[in-house]
């Protein structure tokens, strides 16, 4: 294992998983029992209508670079479904594509057990990774979130007692929630915040960033006869930890709105724009938008309501003002400034598969893929697409 640094008490503030406060929620598309979903915290992609496509430039069909984990490794194959097969584990512990995030022009994907693989691209659209590893830190523990911070990248992770394939007392490491990638280094540090150096037992499953600087825990313990949640707010800039509670825990989640004073305009015209094209979206279901963008280092999230029988969630980029939003089904719905909705198609996934996440990188889609079976994952990659000839 390379040296670990460990900085001490540098207060963060983490967003939690999605919401425990529904009765059930949509795990790639399929409904889950609060109680289940609490436990697993996963989000799933909003499947929206389609609209006026767009080709790329040039016409015909898009070149697409397919890639596969395998191993920890992404190979180069020719499509999803021409993959090796993969033995499915839960989500919590497959390797996947759980994160993405720009340091800089640098792309980084977080791939889930492993820690984090820069990306690049030749002048053909092919991928080429550069890999920061490292098993003590990251094996049989989930990654949540990316954070670009003061030229570092800050990762959250945690260990899913519920879903796993190792017990705790086979874990290499204890207390860890944070860690900061170090490019310069080529190196990972610790941040371990004052409440879990004090209850190592404790895991920091809820994790809200408000900024780069401040972070909400939502503490987690459990044992053969008991679970306890608590909550904490914590400042990096200024080394600070506060107790907190659930309600401001669940008020740092996002903005509790899709349109309003809270919402940029622009949002929330391209937000309802979404839903009119959503087909079969029931009254009991919530939506909501995670929106990534180059000049903010955390995503905003909004959300039409909490208390819903399921929750679909829309990934969304903002690039300098265009606006784009994930489907599931490959399309990719684009607003330009000024001007009229278009949409752009992805290659289309074999059933049982899902897109979960896109990033734009010059004039390549970079979209993550999965094979899902209810809690599990089989297959995961990712593809680039080019949008020009």
């Amino acid at each position: 294992m390379r040296h670990l640094r460990e900085e001490s008490s540098l207060p963060r503030d983490l967003r939690p998983g999605l919401l425990a406060g529904a009765r059930s929620r949509a795990i790639f598309g399929t409904l889950v029992p609060a109680g289940l979903f609490a436990a697993l915290a996963v989000g799933a992609v909003l499947a929206l209508g389609s609209c006026g496509p767009r080709t790329p430039e040039g016409g015909g069909r898009p070149r697409a670079s397919w890639y596969e984990i395998a191993s920890t490794v992404f190979q180069s194959v020719g499509a999803a479904d021409a993959s090796p097969q993969v033995p499915p584990l839960p989500w919590t512990v497959q390797s996947r594509v759980s994160d993405m995030a720009f340091l800089g022009d640098t792309l980084y994907c977080a791939v889930n057990g492993a820690g984090v693989a820069a990306v690049d691209a030749d002048a053909s659209g092919a991928l080429k990774f550069t890999y920061h590893y490292d098993s003590p830190i990251f094996a049989h523990r989930t990654i949540t979130t990316l954070i670009p911070r003061h030229g570092e990248l800050m990762v959250h992770l945690y260990y899913n007692a519920l879903l796993n394939d190792a017990k705790p007392e086979e874990l290499l490491l204890k207390r860890v929630s944070l860690v900061s990638f170090l490019p310069g280094q080529k190196d990972f540090s610790f941040l371990i915040p004052p409440y879990q150096r004090k209850n190592t037992e404790w895991e920091a499953v809820g994790f809200a960033p408000i900024s780069e600087n401040e972070f909400d825990f939502e503490w987690k313990y459990t044992d053969s006869s008991q679970t306890q949640f608590a909550y904490t707010r914590y400042r990096a800039d200024l080394q600070l930890e506060a107790d907190s509670n659930r309600d401001a825990y669940m008020a740092a989640l996002g903005t509790p709105s899709l349109s309003g004073p809270d919402v940029p305009a622009a949002y929330s015209a391209f937000f309802e724009e979404c839903r009119s094209r959503i087909q079969g979206l029931s009254a009991g279901t919530a939506l909501h938008f995670k929106v990534r963008a180059r000049t903010a280092a955390v995503q905003k999230y909004f959300r039409s309501g909490l208390e819903q029988d399921s929750i679909l969630v829309v990934h969304a980029l903002d690039e300098n003002g265009v606006l784009y939003a994930l489907l599931p089904d490959g399309q990719v719905l684009e607003k330009p400034l000024a001007s009229q909705l278009e949409s752009f198609t992805l290659p289309a996934l074999p059933a049982g598969f899902r897109y979960t996440d896109f990033v734009k990188k010059a004039d390549l889609l970079i979209a993550s893929w999965e094979e899902t079976q209810f809690i599990q994952v089989g297959r995961a990659g990712l593809v680039a697409v080019s949008l020009t000839r």
